[in-house]
């Protein structure tokens, strides 16, 4: 099956007190290039996501943001709380109120006196279950990684759509240099029987010696067996095209490039305008069915 290496997926889940959501970006690469940018606290996890990810997704480039957040849905069990260290309060008293006595010193302590106390007041983060995120994000990770998947498969169906059409205009456009080629050795007599006619004084020429030099170049223009091979290319890339199996990119792009070779041989070779004309048309449509090729995982 023809999938896409370009596509987008993204999901949000919650656990505990956190807020968790993910975006996965993916683009054609040859092999399997991940970026993270997540928090600190999940920065530890990137061994996990990454193989999860490359067992799901196999290859392309891909950038993976994670962001979290700390969320509270109501209850007092999971907010921040606000305490008091009353022992280090006292000791605070304690000690002033000693150094009045030793340095006679007088005043009063007042409650806005106490809130300039250096760690009297403790602010306490609810309690967070990193541990048992992990389970949670990777599970997540690869949902997210599914609905890449299935906006690959929906691509991979539009590329397979395109390439099937260029394809057909190349196999159609060969079919017209076939037809024409078979006629090649006819024209190359009569091309050199005049010719020689206009170089001799005699009208009498040899058959046979005609027949010889077209031989000669009908076989320096004989594109026949390229026309072969081109058409044995185009059944092989048809066929890597209706395979169930995936992974088939670096396949079609092998093909297509033996395709383009013997395309490139057979404009070399013809001399037939029409032909020359056909064969650039059908680099045209190959250099298209190339670039769609790149990004088929």
């Amino acid at each position: 099956m023809i999938e896409s290496m370009t596509a987008y997926g993204s999901i949000e889940f919650e656990h505990g007190t956190k807020k968790v959501s993910v975006e996965l970006r993916s683009v054609n690469h040859r092999f399997f290039d991940l970026r993270i940018k997540s928090p600190a606290e999940i920065i530890k996890f990137e061994s996990e996501i990454r193989k999860v990810l490359k067992d799901k997704l196999e290859r392309g480039s891909i950038d993976c943001f994670i962001r979290v957040r700390t969320v509270s849905n109501g209850s007092s069990e999971q907010q921040k709380k606000l305490s008091v260290d009353r022992n280090l309060l006292q000791q605070y008293i304690d000690e002033l109120k000693d150094l009045q006595r030793e340095h006679k010193i007088k005043g009063s302590m007042e409650l806005p006196d106490l809130i300039k106390l250096k760690d009297i007041f403790v602010l306490e983060e609810p309690d967070s279950d990193e541990e048992g995120l992990l389970p949670s994000l990777i599970k997540n990770m690869g949902k997210c990684a599914d609905s890449v998947l299935e906006m690959q498969k929906k691509e991979g169906m539009s590329l397979k759509e395109a390439m099937t059409k260029n394809l057909s205009e190349i196999e159609k456009n060969t079919k017209t240099i076939e037809s024409k080629a078979d006629d090649l050795y006819k024209k190359y007599f009569e091309k050199l029987k005049e010719k020689i006619k206009l170089l001799t004084d005699s009208p009498q020429i040899s058959d046979d010696r005609i027949v010889t030099e077209a031989g000669v170049l009908a076989e320096r223009g004989d594109i026949r067996e390229e026309i072969d091979r081109l058409y044995s290319h185009i059944s092989q890339f048809k066929h890597e095209l209706n395979n169930d199996t995936s992974s088939v990119g670096k396949k079609l792009d092998f093909i297509v490039q033996e395709i383009n070779r013997e395309i490139n041989t057979i404009a070399s070779k013809a001399e037939d305008k029409d032909t020359v004309y056909l064969a650039v048309e059908n680099k045209t449509l190959t250099e298209k069915i190339r670039e769609q090729v790149q990004n088929v995982k």
